[in-house]
């Protein structure tokens, strides 16, 4: 038995006969007959009585299966309600992930933007470490992310929105300082990583993209520095200030701030910097989409 034996038989009830169903339900009318015989059998009832050759009533087990059936299809009617409910908010929402430091630092404007212009989207925003970003991605618990993407997954489209490199946040009281250089077309104080060596240094947890650019950045110029994992930014950068640690900070090349946080920034030398860009990220395809060109509008606006 199914939902369509439960609409016939239903229909017969109301119609009065299989004839007058088939018509309401524009079906041929043994379609009908055969479903009451095929739930007679399977039930060992019968549905129904003839009266004068052409009406028909319900048996005392037929009115029990109406009963059974009339609830079955209003929970089923109900269901597709809410289930068209859903799609339809399904279709106007978009997830968006970002890291903590970024859901920190973007959450808050990028909701007040986006709903500024696009009341009738929905917008979630999921904070995961970068590997996380690019899973959810893949497996469609995410729209699009926010990440640093130095290097490029197959099945994920990048749209880049920041090109970045790093810096320094040098700890309150340390000597190296006076190493610093100044260049011409550079924003910041340079220094080289050299200069850096015994010098310890805080860092994003492993996981995040920024941890892996870093550990790429000392394996490419050969040189060793001592690491603390400290998740937090505004820890490690509580450490920077208190002189127990410096740390590597990304820096965005076409928004520079010599200050953040009360604390001078300084730019590893570009000959051994590393470069990369800060991207919305999604599965190859959706970026045709009109909730991604909607989100990408706002973050442009953001980070202009």
């Amino acid at each position: 038995m199914n939902i369509q034996d439960m609409q016939f038989i239903t229909a017969v009830a109301e119609a009065g006969s299989n004839g007058k169903a088939a018509a309401r339900l524009y079906v041929a009318q043994p379609s009908v007959s055969k479903c009451i015989q095929k739930v007679e059998r399977e039930y060992d009832i019968t549905l129904f009585k003839r009266v004068k050759g052409v009406s028909a009533r319900p048996t005392p087990e037929g009115e029990l299966f109406l009963g059974m059936a009339r609830e079955m299809l209003l929970s089923h009617s109900r269901f597709q309600e809410q289930l068209r409910r859903l799609k339809e908010m399904q279709k106007n929402s978009l997830v968006l992930g970002m890291t903590y430091q970024r859901t920190v630092d973007l959450a808050g404007p990028i909701l007040d933007r986006f709903y500024l212009d696009n009341p009738q989207q929905i917008m979630q925003i999921q904070t995961r470490d970068t590997q996380r970003l690019l899973q959810g991605i893949l497996d469609k618990s995410l729209d699009a992310a926010i990440l640093a993407a130095y290097e490029r997954q197959e099945g994920i489209y990048y749209e880049p929105l920041l090109d970045s490199c790093f810096g320094i946040y040098l700890r309150s009281g340390s000597s190296i300082a006076k190493k610093a250089v100044f260049m011409e077309g550079i924003d910041y104080p340079v220094l080289r990583l050299e200069d850096l060596e015994g010098e310890p240094f805080t860092v994003n947890a492993p996981g995040s993209a920024s941890r892996s650019i870093v550990e790429e950045l000392l394996r490419k110029n050969k040189i060793p520095l001592e690491l603390r994992d400290v998740m937090n930014n505004q820890s490690r950068v509580a450490m920077v200030a208190s002189g127990i640690a410096s740390a590597f900070v990304p820096i965005t090349q076409n928004r520079p701030k010599g200050v953040r946080n009360g604390v001078q920034v300084y730019m590893i030398h570009p000959d051994q910097n590393i470069y990369y860009q800060v991207c919305l990220a999604c599965l190859d395809g959706f970026q045709y989409s009109h909730s991604f060109h909607l989100l990408l509008e706002v973050l442009r606006e953001l980070l202009a």
